[in-house]
């Protein structure tokens, strides 16, 4: 999987900024909404934040709000040059068929009558729920295009697998990869149960170590970076 001369690989995985559909409490895989004007401005400060680390490559999922992101944050950063950001469509949401733009609650109500229990607290306790509600979804939708968990994670981790071993092989360094909060959940589920995440922040930051073709998650759903780019902001009176 790696050779002698492979480096290490620091993945900055973040999540898009706010987009009107998070806001409307809508569930948002494939269908894309646009940045909130608040959305664009954490995403800003989370750039600042990000602005001193030299990142070798930047990738983001294809879908408009992480494109969108991604170019916010390459464009504040001072430490790296000639950063070409990488879209690549393993890095997109969940698919969620038939609930791409339902209200989100909708969504959950049906997957926990699924399941048969009455709250996520009993569901957690139950089931491997990160991998049950991709389950669940694929199997209520009756356009039969929601993606299970097998598939999403396949797709997934082939991504950042890729990433990986192609930073790695070029002697390794810091990695911008801007995704998606349930994507980012699913990655750090797979890797490591112990930080049983729950939710994910709009432009938050997720540090996962890959060398000698292992990988370890160091942090998650970090706001460390945007609270940084908000006070150098309130520094030069902005």
């Amino acid at each position: 999987m790696s050779n002698k001369n492979s480096g290490k690989v620091i993945l900055y995985l973040m999540r898009h900024g706010q987009t009107i559909l998070n806001k409307a409490e809508r569930t948002q895989g494939w269908c894309d909404g646009i940045l909130t004007n608040e959305g664009i401005e954490v995403a800003i400060n989370a750039g600042l934040g990000l602005s001193d680390i030299k990142f070798k490559a930047a990738y983001s999922s294809d879908l408009g709000r992480a494109v969108k992101t991604a170019r916010i944050v390459i464009k504040e950063n001072k430490a790296s040059s000639n950063l070409q950001l990488k879209e690549l469509e393993g890095l997109r949401e969940v698919y969620f068929g038939k609930y791409e733009g339902e209200l989100e609650r909708v969504m959950f109500s049906d997957i926990l009558k699924f399941l048969n229990v009455t709250s996520f607290k009993e569901a957690e306790k139950k089931y491997d729920f990160q991998k049950e509600y991709c389950n669940s979804c694929a199997i209520l939708d009756e356009t039969k295009e929601a993606e299970c968990y097998d598939m999403v994670i396949k797709r997934i981790m082939k991504s950042i697998e890729d990433i990986c071993i192609e930073n790695s092989d070029d002697n390794g360094g810091n990695v911008l990869v801007v995704a998606h909060g349930g994507a980012i959940r699913l990655i750090i589920d797979y890797l490591d149960k112990s930080f049983n995440v729950r939710s994910m922040d709009n432009s938050s930051t997720s540090k996962i170590i890959y060398e000698n073709g292992s990988f370890k998650v160091e942090s998650v759903n970090d706001n460390s970076y945007s609270e940084k780019g908000k006070a150098m902001k309130r520094a030069i009176g902005n």
